[in-house]
């Protein structure tokens, strides 16, 4: 009966996350080009410090980042992670102004100890989404007074379902991978006057990252190290267009072809010192976009950058469990140029886990301004709130032996 019990739990998690993170949205005009914009995280215990933690390797956390760095998780139970997150962004261009708020399921994963050095987490998160409607008007030449209205409307996005198998091999050194499907439906529309024009791109695609972590220890400090890599994958496409004009009553269905597009090749490395009552990590990855190329002349692909930085303070370290306080910084660059201009990102982030019996509850907000390279592109201002909640099944009242 508990086995069934536990297949039960495992098939109800998959499913309620597929159905969760197809939700997921956005109000970014730009999210129109290439994937969407692209997920920042999916939350999780410390989204507070910035989503990071290829080098963080700790008890109760399921970390996403680095498939190698779950070997800490608790052996006598199924840990779950339930995810949410709220935004509201500010956008200005030129001396237009708009605003957008969203909110979003964005996380969905349970992980449990196979045996004694095999461990495991099986989740669904958000990879990227698309949400935007931009409406144009246009004077008639040699009709003074006279305007056509356009409005170019886009919604959906991508997420994934993944399944991270990570083994420790000796007390210090641990690897692992994430093997997983990226899927979802995008569909883009034009509208001018009765004429309507709607392209719908069903998208999938193969997702493997690999990961490697390594810790020691020093007189009052522990040291930790983690690498990642994920190959560049190719994504297919399914596409349909529809054309309907309710002026005339006709329309048309049709497949079209689209250009190729790969998810890029993803380098990461991160370090962690910590002490008895801090933790400082520091992470960078590098996303190569070089294979990808753009149908907008004004578009292209840009290879990414990101730098993030940090910190946890534990309030009561002599406790099994405590509060801990965190904050984080970091800078990267849009995989997205227009018009020759690039876009860049700052954002700072605070939050906190509070231990409720055997759970965790975890807040975390964080601001991210736009940084362009001129003064004529989109500029971007958003606030964000995450909300995790990180809580255990027992399987047994004795750890695997």
């Amino acid at each position: 009966m508990r086995c069934q019990r536990i297949f039960l739990l495992l098939c109800t998690s998959g499913m309620m996350g597929l159905s969760a993170t197809a939700q997921n949205n956005t109000s970014l005009p730009t999210s129109m080009y290439g994937v969407g914009e692209l997920s920042a995280g999916d939350g999780g215990r410390y989204a507070g410090m910035g989503n990071i933690g290829i080098a963080l390797n700790r008890m109760g956390f399921q970390n996403t980042l680095n498939p190698a760095a779950i070997t800490r998780m608790d052996s006598t139970c199924f840990i779950f992670d339930i995810g949410a997150s709220a935004a509201y962004a500010r956008y200005s261009s030129l001396s237009e102004h708009s605003s957008g708020f969203t909110g979003n399921p964005n996380r969905l994963s349970m992980g449990f100890r196979i045996l004694p050095r095999w461990y495991a987490i099986v989740g669904a998160a958000p990879y990227s989404s698309v949400g935007y409607l931009i409406r144009t008007e246009e004077e008639i030449e040699g009709m003074p007074g006279s305007y056509i209205y356009s409005s170019f409307e886009g919604t959906g996005g991508l997420y994934r379902c993944y399944v991270t198998n990570a083994f420790a091999l000796t007390p210090h050194w641990s690897v692992g991978m994430n093997l997983g499907m990226i899927l979802g439906t995008v569909t883009q529309s034009e509208t001018q006057e009765s004429a309507v024009i709607e392209y719908e791109s069903s998208k999938r695609a193969f997702y493997a990252d690999f990961g490697a972590y390594y810790d020691f220890r020093t007189t009052g400090r522990q040291w930790a190290a983690g690498v990642i890599f994920a190959p560049s994958m190719p994504i297919t496409h399914d596409n349909t267009m529809t054309y309907t004009n309710s002026s005339t009553s006709s329309s048309l269905d049709k497949s079209y072809h689209s250009r190729q597009q790969y998810l890029p090749m993803h380098l990461g490395a991160g370090v962690s010192m910590m002490t008895e009552r801090w933790t400082a990590t520091v992470d960078y990855n590098y996303m190569d976009w070089s294979r990808n190329s753009s149908s907008y002349t004004s578009m292209k692909y840009e290879n990414q950058h990101k730098i993030n930085a940090g910190g946890i303070y534990t309030t009561n370290p002599r406790l099994p469990r405590s509060t801990e306080l965190m904050a984080g910084l970091g800078v990267s660059n849009s995989y997205i140029s227009l018009k020759g201009g690039k876009m860049n990102y700052l954002e700072a982030s605070i939050g906190a886990s509070f231990p409720i019996r055997y759970s965790y509850l975890s807040l975390g907000a964080t601001w991210r301004k736009q940084m362009n390279s001129r003064s004529n592109l989109m500029q971007e201002s958003r606030w964000s709130i995450n909300l995790n909640l990180t809580f255990g099944e027992r399987m047994s009242r004795s750890k695997l032996r």
